[in-house]
């Protein structure tokens, strides 16, 4: 329970009616869990305007109503109104007051970039463990605050959430909080109130252009760039062709590059030096391959002359790696415990790779888009496999570009792909698929179209051969299939090891026959 007064000392504000003097015993954004004595706030939205719902809110008990547009006098006795030029920016600061001011009392590290954001987040948690650390995480694979893993509907949810989470991380007594920064939540004010330990810059690619997201690359790169303009130290990829912008309006007292591309390494080294920079990068980069289980190898000569592995192909997950090292090097966590943590690294969802047999390998990865879906096949023809098999689908409700370039992609980069449902959400699946199949026959590539996902990963499994390498892309750490506004339990995972058991014990894949051309 605050003071409303005090909620708005740092919040340019207008009372258009009320007092401010009262006390306000909960904050909320969302009018039907509006009880007595809260204070209700105003957010606009793409699809929802919150002012549409002031007078339940009302009803419901608000004494008090934060607005940014305000053009009727409302009769309500003892309700206050406060108006504000941006509902969103107003409440993080309110929020934070609100639970006394939680970031300040933790370390912070915010990770923003298009691409890896989960993995060099999940990463640095993991490191940061093994090191003896309390660690909270915010992001995509959902909240921890310290006490386990809990879903979450957003990567960066809205800042009420956010300062609530972090203070629940400060009673659960954790040290660090770790925050993946999306492009839409700098833009939308959810991570105002946070002045960062640490920022991360990681990539920044063609993605999220479109209604309700970025009008254009610019203004997606200038709202990654906010995040070096609320941090400490600041950390990038001296690799990104974009990193010069991201820093040049940076506010951060140091900057810290990493690199695993040596001719940029040496163009970095002379910038670094010039400007007191500092450059880690790795080394001697090599892809490994140990039973069924996919990865990579590297060094880091200035942490020591000890390889570095970690449990995930691809060089862009090295990256990651260095990022997430990085970050652990500027929290005090030696090169020994770095390099433990990052060879036990599983990040849920982002090339996972489920251990079933030594035969083939199977990898669960969230690639949602074509450009995803393009760097992870890409990365997995590197470990030269029997047959490159992918099953995927796309979204529902979502830009329908976004299904031919995926079907296109696949078509071209995998030897075979099964043609699935993702989340239909309110659209009809077979539909979505059609879409799919107009890139995936411009590529000429090979493929089978079975609608529904479980069936489509049974007769995946029955068809694969030793040396295949099978990717189940799009759905990642999910756990459900969202059908007409239903979220219907699906974990990839247990349909995996379900559908293994079945063949293990001779029993005949129902799908095979079916399927089989």
């Amino acid at each position: 329970m605050s003071e409303l007064a005090v909620l708005l000392e740092k919040v340019p504000h207008q009372i258009m009616c009320g007092t401010v003097h009262k006390e306000i015993h909960n904050i909320v954004i969302h009018s039907d869990a509006v009880e007595c004595g809260d204070l209700f706030v105003c957010l606009k939205g793409y699809r929802q305007d919150g002012h549409r719902y002031i007078r339940q809110a009302v009803q419901c008990g608000a004494t008090a109503i934060l607005v940014q547009e305000w053009d009727e006098i409302m009769a309500y006795p003892e309700l206050t109104v406060i108006l504000v030029s941006d509902t969103r920016a107003a409440l993080a600061n309110i929020a934070h007051v609100f639970y006394g001011y939680p970031a300040r009392k933790l370390l912070t590290v915010g990770i923003t970039g298009t691409k890896g954001k989960t993995t060099t987040a999940w990463m640095a948690v993991q490191i940061l463990r093994i090191a003896g650390m309390r660690v909270g995480y915010i992001g995509t694979l959902g909240t921890d605050c310290g006490n386990g893993l809990c879903e979450g509907d957003n990567t960066t949810p809205e800042s009420l959430f956010i300062a609530e989470t972090m203070a629940e991380m400060v009673k659960n007594h954790c040290q660090v909080a770790v925050v993946e920064a999306s492009s839409q939540g700098l833009k939308m004010h959810r991570l105002d109130g946070i002045h960062f330990d640490i920022g991360v810059y990681l990539n920044l690619a063609v993605d999220h252009i479109g209604p309700g997201e970025h009008q254009d690359m610019k203004e997606y790169a200038s709202c990654k760039a906010m995040l070096f303009r609320q941090s400490m130290i600041g950390i990038c990829n001296a690799q990104d062709p974009y990193t010069e912008y991201m820093v040049r309006s940076s506010t951060c007292r140091e900057m810290t590059y990493f690199s695993t591309d040596s001719d940029r390494q040496q163009d970095c080294a002379a910038q670094t030096q010039t400007a007191k920079r500092e450059l880690v990068h790795a080394t001697k980069c090599r892809k490994i391959r140990r039973e069924h289980t996919l990865g990579m190898q590297f060094l880091i000569p200035e942490y020591d002359h000890e390889p570095f592995e970690i449990p995930i192909p691809g060089i862009f997950n090295v990256e990651n790696a260095l990022a997430a090292a990085v970050i652990c090097r500027k929290l005090g966590v030696g090169a020994a415990c770095i390099r433990k943590g990052l060879r036990h690294s599983v990040i849920p969802g982002r090339m996972e790779n489920i251990s079933i047999r030594d035969s083939y390998s199977i990898f669960i990865d969230y690639a949602h888009n074509a450009l995803a879906l393009d760097h992870i096949l890409r990365t997995l023809r590197e470990y030269h496999p029997g047959r490159l098999i992918c099953l995927f689908g796309c979204g529902g409700n979502r830009a329908r570009d976004r299904r031919y370039s995926m079907g296109e992609t696949s078509g071209r980069l995998a030897d075979l792909s099964i043609v699935t449902s993702d989340n239909p959400r309110y659209e009809d699946p077979d539909s979505i698929i059609e879409d799919i199949l107009v890139g995936m026959r411009k590529s000429g590539g090979k493929y089978i179209r079975i609608t529904d996902r479980r069936e489509a990963i049974a007769y995946t499994l029955s068809i694969a051969l030793p040396g295949d390498i099978i990717l189940l892309a799009g759905k990642g750490h999910e756990t459900y299939q969202e059908i007409q506004g239903k979220k219907y339990p699906m974990d990839e995972r247990c349909i995996v090891y379900e559908q293994r058991k079945i063949q293990d014990e001779g029993l005949l894949c129902q799908y095979h026959s079916r399927y089989l051309t």
